[in-house]
């Protein structure tokens, strides 16, 4: 068994036959959505971006997400009648005959003391790729996992943060697309608000709310 935080990027497209696809339709499509704030969100939204690149440089991974990442899921609103945000919690499969098992720092899933069914994830991380772990292979161990608890029903959407960059990741079987950066400190703050916005769209109609 080896937890998420112990795989990189090649051991998990080796290990698991996991392809990256440049044109992925599922990734297109959400990155075409395009959600606008209201005058309420644009405010609190131009707040959050101000205090960011204030102390940003100085934050640390702990001060990011309270400060930050969190505001942010709160002002999407995840927490609906048929799923909610769940964080720190432990998810384990055998994916391949392989035991993934890792505590996650945020899932959108259903389930109301602990995830059920999950849809999105969210791994929050501050320093650089490569340092100490890697967040896109952590993110994508969380997905492989959500996968077999789903029995491959639908697509697995997921994020992960380095400092003010967000990449958005899809997996589609055993082929998963991961978007370009988008910067919180520039207008990309209002494409990362339409991703999530979109994910929760997109959780709704899963759910069939």
């Amino acid at each position: 068994m080896k937890t998420f935080e112990q795989w990189d990027i090649d051991e998990v497209e080796r290990t698991f036959n996991l392809l990256p696809e440049r044109n992925n339709t599922t990734m297109q499509r959400w990155l075409q959505a395009h959600v606008e704030p209201n005058a309420i969100e644009q405010s609190f939204l131009t707040k959050l971006q101000s205090d960011l690149l204030r102390s940003i440089d100085a934050w640390n991974e702990d001060e990011l997400k309270f400060k930050f990442v969190a505001p942010l899921i709160s002002l999407i609103g995840f927490n609906t009648d048929s799923f909610q945000a769940f964080t720190q919690r432990t998810l384990t499969a055998s994916v391949d005959g392989i035991t993934l098992s890792g505590r996650v720092d945020f899932l959108v899933a259903t389930g109301k003391s602990k995830p059920i069914q999950p849809f999105f994830f969210l791994h929050e991380y501050k320093r650089v790729r490569g340092r100490e772990s890697d967040p896109l292979a952590q993110v994508l161990t969380e997905m492989l996992v959500a996968q077999e608890l789903n029995e491959h029903k639908f697509p697995i959407y997921g994020c992960h943060v380095i400092g003010r960059n967000w990449f958005f990741v899809v997996l589609e079987g055993r082929k998963y697309a991961e978007s370009n950066q988008y910067s919180a400190s520039d207008d990309g703050l209002f494409t990362i608000f339409s991703m999530l916005q979109e994910a929760k769209a997109i959780i709704t109609t899963l759910t069939g709310t």
